[in-house]
């Protein structure tokens, strides 16, 4: 015999079932939905959603294995490089992925490690980080990783992303 659970029950279902209705709904067919004033910068907007306040969505080849996130998301540097810039190993798409920091002293740093010179955190250009993120070489034209994506950035928009990830605080 099954007990009747009464109405605090009820109310704590419906209450549930509500509040899922509402995170689903925000979600809707782009992923999280940012509101109005969440990012200080078009960089962080781009580094966060993959959407520039002047281009809207900005597309990619390539990239982790199946393409596209959960619940009909947008792939982003965050969600390999993670919030703050400092990638890590993690799990996408059954995949395991060793994404570098990103952070701007840290390029820098590496740039001028791996060919020899004084690390000079100004000598990383916007011409190495475009190699990068829009052709997916390293500044010295090995490949990088093919699971990093190529971007379809504008100019404008790599600057800003360049921009924000100067911001980042270094170590």
């Amino acid at each position: 015999m099954r007990a009747w659970r009464g109405p605090r029950s009820f109310a704590l279902s419906a209450g549930l079932g509500a509040t899922a209705a509402v995170i689903f709904a925000a979600c809707g067919t782009s992923g999280t939905a940012w509101g109005d004033g969440a990012f200080e910068s078009n960089g962080e907007r781009i580094y966060f959603t993959a959407t520039s306040e002047r281009e809207g969505p900005i597309d990619h080849t390539g990239g982790p294995g199946i393409g596209g996130m959960m619940m009909s998301g947008r792939l982003a540097c965050a969600s390999c490089h993670g919030p703050d810039g400092r990638g890590g190993i993690h799990m996408m798409h059954m995949e395991l992925m060793d994404a570098p920091d990103i952070r701007w002293a840290v390029l820098a740093a590496h740039e001028g490690e791996e060919h020899g010179d004084e690390a000079d955190h100004e000598g990383y250009t916007i011409e190495m980080f475009g190699r990068a993120v829009i052709d997916g070489q390293h500044p010295d034209g090995d490949p990088l990783d093919p699971d990093m994506p190529r971007w379809q950035l504008s100019p404008q928009d790599l600057e800003d992303l360049a921009d924000y990830l100067r911001s980042l605080p270094g170590e």
